[in-house]
């Protein structure tokens, strides 16, 4: 640590650091490999040494759970603070003082303290007028027919929004700013060719849903009166992402990261709270989505085995089957708990108690046995071949990184169905092959046409221009590429580790810091780049050809009802491509 103190600009703070040196204080040692450092990675439970350290980019990136980003996001993620938190421990630790000077970083930091303080402002209020409001007896009531006492609603802070339009705004409307905040949060909708805001909450039990820091960053409503839908989440908004919120991390506080046994992961809110009556703190539900690779992300921080306990009926039993896969692609292993028909996690407690859920939950069983028991269902019941049946179970298992839990669940399915092992493999290969010849001969080293051209763009901040950035815009498809070009556009001068700092979303930095972290090398000179992204251009061109021509060639071949004019227009449709792939192959 350095003796004295510094004086930096914000813009400049982490070129005055060290990565290796605060991770080096803070958790592990590390290991020189190559131009990198090697060590453990503190957000999962990492025996083999998973995370890369490049010390002269102030980036880190784990190979294994996908954490990524420097030296700020780090210390957020490590340490569980805010943006503005994080940068207060760096500049403690390396003796730095900030020069004051107003940048947009430190804007948006203050406008999510905003939107901090105003959702935990709203969510005191929703539970005031829950207890003290004569309106309040029959959300009450619900409650303690659901066992939930007022200990239980303080824990929550629980509250009710009330049947009217227009209580919070009434309560807002005297603070512009504030107003301008809850219509940014969704909690207030406003009607512009009305004229007209009106409260989006109304008639419903508010569930608060916060941050492993404890901070507000939306809420769930629950109707009173069997209303349609029953539940509504706020919209999502710069502090509320569903995909990547968890109910009841917040709750997390006693848990050690990677130190935890299981964490459960259930369907609803009221099966956190229950699960949380009685002291199991390690449980989460997802916020009316599918569970997503960025919730698997956070899980895995605290532990590699997943128990899903889920309603037994069949909307459960498919959305545990359809939350296999995130889960799987990061190691994590994962159990399915059955409570028996008419019982969720809520429901079996306050019948059968405690100690009885623990007893089940001790016979959890892997969740792969129990997809082939369900495909062995389907397949017998409904009109499906058995390569649809083998491409389903692959779809599953091929994620699985344990190698002798996949080797005895696949001939657990060769078992159950009576096939060869070679029928098996015949399709399984099929399915997983990825190998292409034109990405080959671009020795991209696994990195798409898209992630090459991204890369290269990411680390040569001279080559990004206007005219590349409108040649670019609607060439692909995907959001990641489409979220990094606009990045890219609005800080054009910026080096990698300033645009990990202005990176919207963990996703996004950590889709950089991995394409950061990737073996290829990009060309020495200017001339050789362009020539590789101009090559990856003619890739994705040649590519949509290609699907274009197969859709084409589907609807010549598979339709007889075709009259002469469609016909002759997709022939002349197909011309048209074939002179433009020769054109392109030129």
């Amino acid at each position: 640590m350095p003796p004295n103190e510094q004086y930096t600009d914000f813009g400049n703070l982490l070129d005055k650091t060290s990565l290796v040196e605060y991770i080096e204080k803070h958790w592990a040692p590390l290991k020189k490999v190559g131009s990198n450092f090697l060590t453990r990675c503190p957000f999962h439970d990492d025996s083999n040494p998973s995370m890369s350290v490049n010390d002269s980019k102030g980036l880190y990136h784990c190979f294994s759970c996908k954490a990524g980003g420097n030296l700020i996001t780090f210390v957020k993620e490590f340490k569980n603070l805010n943006s503005a938190e994080a940068i207060d421990e760096i500049c403690d630790f390396f003796n730095i003082k900030i020069r004051k000077a107003k940048t947009n970083f430190q804007e948006d930091l203050n406008t999510k303290k905003e939107l901090y303080n105003l959702n935990n402002e709203i969510s005191n209020l929703f539970n005031k007028f829950l207890l003290q409001s004569k309106n309040g007896k029959d959300a009450l009531d619900y409650l303690k027919k659901r066992g939930f006492d007022k200990k239980d609603i303080a824990d929550n802070n629980l509250g009710l929004a009330p049947n009217k339009w227009d209580f919070l705004v009434s309560f807002i409307n005297k603070d512009k700013k504030n107003m301008d905040l809850a219509v940014k949060l969704g909690l207030i909708i406003k009607k512009e060719e009305e004229h007209k805001l009106y409260d989006f909450f109304r008639n419903r039990i508010i569930f608060p849903i916060a941050n492993r820091q404890n901070q507000v960053l939306g809420f769930a409503g629950r109707s009173i009166n069997n209303e349609t839908p029953k539940y509504i989440n706020s919209p999502e908004s710069e502090i509320f992402l569903k995909r990547k919120m968890l109910y009841g991390i917040n709750k997390f506080s006693n848990l050690k990261r990677g130190k935890s046994n299981y964490i459960f992961i259930v369907e609803g809110y009221t099966d956190v709270m229950m699960m949380n009556k009685y002291k199991f703190y390690n449980v989460v539900a997802t916020m009316g989505t599918a569970l997503t690779i960025e919730h698997a992300n956070e899980i895995k921080k605290y532990s590699n085995k997943v128990i899903l306990c889920y309603d037994s009926d069949e909307a459960g039993i498919n959305a545990s089957f359809k939350n296999i896969e995130p889960l799987y692609q990061l190691g994590i292993e994962v159990y399915m708990l059955k409570l028996g028909e008419k019982h969720d996690p809520c429901s079996f407690i306050e019948e059968y108690g405690k100690e009885e859920f623990i007893e089940k939950a001790k016979k959890s069983t892997l969740i792969i046995n129990e997809y082939i028991d369900y495909l062995k269902k389907q397949f017998i019941d409904k009109d499906i071949s058995i390569n649809e049946v083998i491409d389903q179970f692959i779809t599953k298992i091929r994620y699985v990184k344990d190698r002798i839990q996949s080797d005895i669940s696949i001939n657990n399915f060769i078992s159950t169905f009576g096939i060869s092992k070679i029928e098996f493999e015949k399709v399984f290969y099929r399915t997983t092959s990825t190998k292409n010849s034109e990405t080959q001969n671009l020795k991209h080293l696994n990195l798409s046409a898209d992630e090459v051209i991204l890369k290269i763009l990411i680390e040569k901040p001279n080559l990004r221009n206007d005219q590349i950035f409108n040649d670019l815009t609607t060439l692909f498809d995907s959001k990641n590429f489409k979220d990094i070009i606009n990045l890219l556009e609005k800080n054009q001068k910026q080096n990698p580790s300033e645009l990990i700092n202005n990176a919207d979303n963990e996703e996004i930095r950590n889709y950089i810091s991995s394409l950061l972290f990737n073996p290829y090398i990009i060309g020495e000179t200017d001339s050789i780049n362009m020539k590789i992204i101009d090559d990856c251009i003619k890739k994705n061109k040649l590519d949509t050809i290609k699907n274009k021509k197969r859709k084409i060639n589907l609807k010549l071949n598979n339709n007889s009802d075709l009259d002469t004019t469609e016909e002759k227009q997709l022939l002349s449709d197909l011309q048209i491509l074939l002179d433009q792939e020769k054109m392109l192959k030129k």
